[in-house]
C-alpha cells in the first residue's frame, strides 16, 4: 500500500514538474514572438525600442528643467526627480496598454490547445517590463556617469519592491482592459483618454505633500501616486513620504490582478470565439 502511494505522489510531482516546464516554454516561445512582432527582424528595431522611451524621458526632462526653470522638491537636479516620476508612470502605462492587446493580438495562437488567453498577457507583460527596466537602467546609469549621485539607490531592496507592485499594478489593468476590448471595440482609445489625467495628477511633477487638502486626499486614492512616491523613497536617502501608503499599492496592485483573472476566467469561451 505504501509502495503504491509513493509511486502515485512521484507520478504527480512529475506531472506537475512536466506542465510547468511545458508553462516556461510556451511562454518563453511566446516572448520571442512578440518581440520580434514588436520590434521588428532588424537590430534597427530593437534600438529604436531603447532610444524611443529615452528621448521622451530626455526632452520632458530637459523641459522642465531649463526652459521651464523648475526647481526640484526633492535633491538638486530636476531631472533625476523626473526620471523617478516618468519611469514609474510609464511602466505602468506602456504595460498596461501592451497587455490590453494580448487577447486581440493573438487570436490565430489561442486555437493551439498549449497556449492560453494568460499565457499571451504574461508574455506581453515580461518584454514590456524588461524593456522599460532596461531602459530605466541605462537612464540612471547616464545621470550616475554625470556626477549625480542621487541615481544610486538608497534603499534598493525597498525599490524593488515598488517596481514589483508597480508592474503587478500594470498587469492587473491591462487584463482588466483585455476583456473589455473583446466587448468594447475601440476600448484601448477610451482607456488612453480616461488615463490621460493621470500624467498630471500622479505626483510625477510635484509632491503629494505639497497639495494642500482636501485635494490632496482626493488625489491619494490614486494607487500610481503611492507607487511613484515609494519608489522615490528608495532613491532619496532622507525622503519618507507622510503620505505613502505601501499597503494600499499592494492591496490596489492585487485586486486589480485578482478581477483581471476572475474576468478571464469568466469570459474564456467568449475570448475564444472567432471574430
Amino acid at each position: 500500500m505504501n509502495s503504491s502511494r509513493t509511486t502515485m505522489h512521484s507520478q504527480t510531482r512529475k506531472a506537475w514538474a512536466d506542465a510547468i516546464r511545458l508553462q516556461f516554454r510556451v511562454i518563453a516561445a511566446l516572448v520571442r514572438r512578440e518581440t520580434r512582432a514588436h520590434f521588428g527582424e532588424s537590430r534597427l528595431g530593437y534600438l529604436w525600442a531603447i532610444i524611443e522611451p529615452m528621448l521622451h524621458l530626455i526632452v520632458l526632462g530637459l523641459l522642465f528643467s531649463y526652459v521651464l526653470k523648475r526647481h526640484s522638491p526633492l535633491g538638486g537636479s530636476m531631472i533625476m526627480f523626473m526620471l523617478t516620476g516618468l519611469m514609474t508612470y510609464f511602466l505602468f502605462y506602456k504595460l498596461a496598454a501592451y497587455v490590453a492587446g494580448a487577447v486581440a493580438g493573438n487570436r490565430s495562437l489561442l486555437n493551439l490547445p498549449p497556449i492560453k488567453p494568460l499565457d499571451v498577457m504574461i508574455s506581453r507583460a515580461i518584454l514590456e517590463a524588461a524593456t522599460y527596466l532596461f531602459v530605466g537602467f541605462l537612464m540612471f546609469l547616464g545621470l550616475v556617469l554625470a556626477g549625480h549621485g542621487e541615481a544610486i539607490p538608497r534603499h534598493p531592496l525597498s525599490l524593488a519592491a515598488a517596481i514589483a507592485v508597480t508592474i503587478a499594478f500594470g498587469f492587473g489593468v491591462g487584463t482588466i482592459n483585455a476583456i473589455i476590448q473583446v466587448f468594447v471595440t475601440n476600448w484601448s482609445t477610451i482607456f488612453g483618454f480616461l488615463l490621460s489625467p493621470l500624467f498630471l495628477l500622479s505626483g510625477l511633477w510635484f509632491l503629494p505633500e505639497s497639495v494642500p487638502p482636501p485635494f490632496r486626499g482626493y488625489l491619494l486614492y490614486n494607487p500610481l501616486m503611492h507607487c511613484i512616491m515609494w519608489v522615490r523613497s528608495g532613491y532619496y536617502r532622507n525622503y519618507d513620504p507622510p503620505d505613502l501608503d505601501r499597503g494600499y499599492a499592494v492591496l490596489s496592485s492585487a485586486l486589480t490582478v485578482a478581477i483581471g483573472l476572475m474576468l478571464l476566467r469568466a469570459t474564456r469561451r467568449k475570448l475564444l470565439e472567432p471574430t
